[in-house]
């Protein structure tokens, strides 16, 4: 399992443009134009919904599902804001953090 802060730390201490997280596969670091997956087991797309929620607000959720994608800057403690995009695909969340 993987937690988003321990996530955000990587991205931040990697200097990536993005992490891309998508049901079946590992999160992808990217840097440079250069896509790189996580080492470690491929997240699921309850995974990817836990992984969301622990940055959107019920309202960014509820527009996620309303319009089929959603746009926010998530700030915590310590770290610079995050931009988040997220999207449906068919049944699928995809979303990234830059």
């Amino acid at each position: 399992m993987y937690y988003m802060e321990h996530l955000l730390i990587l991205l931040t201490a990697e200097d990536a443009g993005s992490l891309r997280f998508c049901a079946g596969s590992p999160p992808v670091i990217v840097s440079e134009g250069e896509h790189r997956p996580l080492q470690g087991p491929a997240v699921s797309d309850e995974e990817v919904l836990l992984l969301l929620r622990k940055l959107a607000s019920s309202r960014q959720m509820r527009e996620l599902r309303e319009c089929g994608k959603v746009q926010f800057m998530y700030s915590s403690p310590g770290h610079p804001p995050f931009l988040v995009r997220a999207k449906m695909f068919e049944e699928q969340i995809i979303f990234d953090v830059s």
